[in-house]
């Protein structure tokens, strides 16, 4: 009983902490948020702080890993009902992807912020290409010579870069038109392109 008192009140100063970091830093860089800031403004003392976390990147880790986790859990919540997905059959209500980072709009705009010192978006890319590799097999032709680990690669940082896009334009398209756009975008080949300038497209 007692034991379970202590990890509750653990618990409590561990999300105050994370929770009152998170809020200093949408009004300052990382490099001027001090453990005795965090200590004053939750009512803690340092020794609590250092019973959480052993300094204040391991803080800033942790805030990322979190949001990491839930974004990729979210990425895999219109799949966990199917055994193979085909893609333009899937309802586009169920890529609640884009929906999610919408609510979480502020959170994600701070972490590609330049207030903290580390590289959210590579982060990003590098967290769904995991999640590629170890949780889906793309069928690919048969005839196909692709290597099926440059193909995740490929479109991990694809969806990356499109999703951070969206993100740092203040979100400029609906959530339901960029789930289109990313089912589409997945989907689409090109054998072959125009030089602008230097030729026309056939009617």
């Amino acid at each position: 009983m007692e034991h379970d008192f202590l990890d509750k009140r653990v618990q409590r100063s561990r999300t105050a902490i994370k929770t009152k970091f998170i809020e200093l830093l949408y009004k300052k860089p990382f490099a001027q948020i001090t453990i005795s800031e965090i200590a004053r403004e939750t009512n803690y003392n340092r020794g609590t702080f250092y019973a959480n976390f052993h300094s204040m990147d391991e803080l800033l880790k942790e805030v990322i890993d979190e949001t990491l986790h839930e974004m990729i859990e979210q990425i895999g919540i219109p799949y966990q009902a199917y055994e193979q997905v085909y893609l333009r059959e899937l309802p586009i209500e169920e890529i609640t992807l884009f929906n999610y980072f919408k609510e979480h709009a502020s959170l994600y705009q701070l972490l590609l912020s330049d207030h903290i010192r580390v590289d959210f978006r590579y982060q990003m890319a590098q967290a769904i290409e995991q999640l590629f590799l170890d949780e889906y097999d793309y069928v690919l032709p048969k005839d196909s010579s692709v290597d099926a680990k440059w193909l995740y690669i490929y479109r991990a940082n694809g969806i990356a870069g499109l999703i951070i896009r969206w993100i740092e334009e203040d979100f400029p398209h609906t959530p339901t038109y960029m789930a289109e756009q990313i089912v589409e975008l997945m989907v689409v080949s090109t054998e072959s392109f125009f030089v602008k300038g230097k030729g026309q497209p056939h009617d």
